[in-house]
């Protein structure tokens, strides 16, 4: 995966980044194509890594490096369009659940990082902690989040990725609470004393 933007190619010459990522796995595309409104869209890959555009019609992506979904793509489209143009953005999908205010799955493009697709989930609750993150990867679990007194770290994100924001500690969430009630215990203790 590199981080890129969106690759665009007109007349199959390329005009914009570098390739996006080296292979198609479970990702949607988003295709525009300028000359054809109605061709774009975004797409999902299905689980035979097949993407389905209407016109194009279907052209398979998945174990395909980035260069040769656009070039499959463009080989299609050209036999529909006198001169076609196209954008191609990756989306990958992301679930973000814990304690932020809206969790779900988002389709992020490639530039969107860990803190962006916290902001996408309407950032955290006030009992979600930005300090204790937890990402999973492929069966494997990391943890992730900002030191105190810093930004959150701006990790690149995978399609599947699962992040889960953790909440404050028990002290954390309840500290009022706490002094609350041993200020009200210390008053009581001086009042009976008397």
């Amino acid at each position: 995966f590199l981080p890129y933007g969106p690759t665009k190619f007109v007349n199959g010459q390329n005009t914009g980044a570098q390739p996006l990522m080296t292979q198609v796995v479970k990702n949607d595309i988003r295709v525009i194509v300028p000359s054809e409104k109605d061709l774009t869209g975004q797409y999902d890959v299905d689980a035979t890594s097949t993407v389905t555009i209407p016109t194009i019609g279907r052209v398979e992506v998945g174990g395909k490096p980035w260069s040769g979904v656009r070039a499959a793509l463009l080989t299609a489209l050209q036999r529909e369009v006198r001169e076609p143009g196209i954008v191609l953005t990756p989306l990958r999908h992301v679930v973000v659940l814990g304690s932020v205010n809206k969790p779900g799955t988002f389709l992020l493009e490639p530039t969107v990082t860990l803190s962006g697709a916290i902001a996408l989930a309407s950032g955290v609750t006030p009992e979600g902690d930005l300090r204790r993150i937890r990402l999973v990867r492929d069966d494997s679990v990391r943890f992730v989040g900002a030191p105190k007194g810093r930004e959150i770290d701006d990790i690149a994100l995978q399609s599947g990725d699962q992040l889960f924001v953790l909440q404050r500690s028990w002290f954390a969430r309840n500290s009022a609470l706490l002094i609350t009630t041993l200020l009200s215990i210390t008053g009581l203790v001086a009042v009976l004393h008397k």
